[in-house]
């Protein structure tokens, strides 16, 4: 992405993530792996212990906090093994703790032997950029997994490196990445999918550097944007459209600097002023700057975006659900704007909520930290807006924990 619409989009997520920072009730509610496997062997053993447990899923130990979305599930386990015996903790290598869970995945059990002989990266050690199979660089397949069972990704080392072509999966089954290797640096072609399996963006690495033309697109099929790489610099001409085929702006790039499009000047004046105004905490001045940005291009998507996001700070629920109507209106795949579309929803229905329960004392109240009850045609709407926000690429923590209240989804990788 071209240097002036890179700063523009950090803008708009930080627009995006101050807004949601400001007004979600649980942001700092931590949900790790560990807890979720504790949790799972609670429910089927009926047991709380303070034990020191190592869990054991598919004959790899968990050891890392996994990403969100990678968590295991109930549905997801055939059976389960727990080890206590301070004998048999020694002689597996767990002396160390109290219990050993061995958790064994429906997947992992239909799995064909030969495919179960075949080692995942998770089990090696990694070691000067070289991957380690029982102390020795690795040569051949190796295939990781997700909690769940299901296949994360596959390719091939040489002597512990990375070589050749290497996919990465959903956990729907569709590749997510396609990407070509040699001597563990991508070198060759990489192609990444939406999870519906559209285009999303594809290119040529050479030496582990961008080169040529990289191509981004909507799930629409429409390009998203078109740029020039020389050894992993912009370089040339930038073409960025909206989904509908408009062209947003087109920039040039020589030298490492970046000329933005003259036709945008004033308006990405009038943006940055909204933005300096809104970092100070003025919200009047930026929205005042905003709406002079829609006043020069009434389908400058953007300018909605960021003045909905500050009526969002602001405590103005339905116009800043107003604004970010009109910025999916002339770019309906803006994932931040359907998050705070969301979100604007939500908060709406909290401060409400909490409203009532103080009506008795002359106090205002901010959002309530509890799940309220929603009319179902507008949980409908939200849920509608967070889904399409993740499948776009917005998977926070914040969409995670609205999905799972209001909607009872939980999102993959």
């Amino acid at each position: 992405m071209s240097n002036n619409l890179y700063r523009q989009k950090r803008e708009q997520k930080a627009l995006a993530l101050a807004a949601l920072y400001l007004t979600h009730p649980t942001m700092n509610k931590i949900i790790l792996l560990f807890a979720r496997l504790f949790l799972l062997h609670t429910i089927l053993f009926g047991q709380v212990s303070n034990d020191k447990i190592m869990f054991v899923v598919d004959s790899i130990p968990v050891i890392d906090d996994p990403e969100e979305g990678n968590e295991i599930v109930q549905a997801d386990v055939a059976d389960i093994i727990v080890v206590k015996n301070k004998d048999t903790l020694n002689r597996l290598g767990y002396g160390q703790f109290d219990g050993v869970t061995f958790i064994f995945t429906k997947e992992y059990r239909n799995r064909s032997d030969s495919l179960k002989q075949i080692p995942s990266s998770k089990q090696m050690e990694r070691k000067n950029g070289v991957f380690l199979f029982h102390n020795t660089p690795y040569n051949g397949r190796f295939i990781d997994y997700y909690y769940s069972g299901r296949k994360q990704g596959d390719g091939m080392f040489l002597y512990g490196r990375i070589n050749g072509h290497r996919k990465m999966y959903y956990q729907n089954g569709k590749v997510s990445v396609e990407r070509d290797y040699k001597d563990g640096i991508e070198n060759g072609f990489e192609i990444e999918y939406y999870e519906d399996g559209s285009l999303k963006q594809k290119g040529e690495f050479i030496n582990g550097k961008e080169n040529g033309i990289w191509d981004m697109y909507f799930p629409n099929g429409q390009l998203k944007q078109r740029s020039n790489f020389i050894d992993g610099i912009m370089d040339g001409e930038t073409a960025v459209y909206y989904s509908t085929g408009k062209i947003l702006a087109i920039e040039v790039t020589k030298n490492g600097k970046t000329t933005p499009d003259k036709q945008l000047e004033k308006i990405n004046q009038a943006m940055k002023k909204g933005h300096e105004s809104s970092k100070e905490g003025d919200y009047k001045s930026a929205i005042k700057n905003y709406s002079k940005a829609i006043e020069l291009d009434s389908t400058y998507a953007e300018a909605y975006f960021s003045r909905g996001t500050i009526k969002l700070n602001d405590f103005q629920f339905d116009e800043a659900i107003a604004d970010f109507d009109k910025a999916l209106k002339y770019e309906p795949f803006m994932e931040y704007a359907l998050t705070n579309r969301a979100f604007a929803r939500i908060r709406k229905y909290q401060f409400e909520n909490s409203r009532a329960i103080s009506k008795n004392n002359d106090v205002t109240v901010l959002a309530s930290k509890d799940k309220v009850p929603i009319p179902e045609d507008e949980q409908e709407k939200i849920c509608s807006d967070l889904k399409k926000a993740v499948f776009l690429g917005d998977k926070s923590k914040m969409i995670t924990e609205a999905l799972s209240d209001y909607c009872q989804t939980k999102i993959s990788r």
